[in-house]
């Protein structure tokens, strides 16, 4: 099975996961990079508002082809109980290319999932989900990676 992992992280954190499910099934990734400046206080409070409004954003042209791939896994930070303006430019620009789709998100508690609920509606399907916690962080991030990684696996 081919599979990609994409993903956007405004604070390295959903980089952090991504970068650890990749080493556990040796694919590929890719960054989606959103071209609006989202540092700081003042990027997160702008992140949050054009999350609530359902805001699309530019991001940087990707280098890889969805429709190359068996299986995309994207990844995204929640704001305001939904995903990442980079994370809905993505899906709507790509979810025709989706053979099969699963999604992962970082949260500080909640929210995740109204966020794959929301994620799913646009692109149609979903076979897994991995929400991952700041407490998974300190203590169990290793071994939720794991057990979602070993469903491809199987694959």
């Amino acid at each position: 099975m081919k599979i990609l992992i994409t993903y956007y992280s405004r604070t390295n954190i959903t980089k952090k996961v991504a970068e650890t499910i990749q080493k556990n099934l040796d694919c590929d990734i890719e960054e989606i990079i959103d071209l609006k400046n989202r540092s700081g206080i003042f990027g997160w409070i702008k992140s949050c508002v054009d999350a609530i409004r359902g805001k699309e954003t530019k991001i940087k042209p990707l280098g890889k082809d969805p429709s190359d791939y068996d299986l995309v896994i994207i990844g995204t930070p929640v704001w305001a109980s939904t995903m990442s303006s980079a994370t809905l430019t993505y899906l709507k620009e790509n979810k025709e290319k989706f053979k099969e789709v699963s999604f992962f998100c970082t949260c500080g508690s909640g929210g995740y999932e109204e966020t794959f609920s929301k994620m799913e509606e646009i692109a149609g399907k979903a076979i897994e989900t991995l929400f991952i916690t700041k407490e998974d962080l300190d203590s169990s991030l290793e071994s939720k990676i794991q057990s979602y990684a070993e469903k491809f696996k199987e694959s």
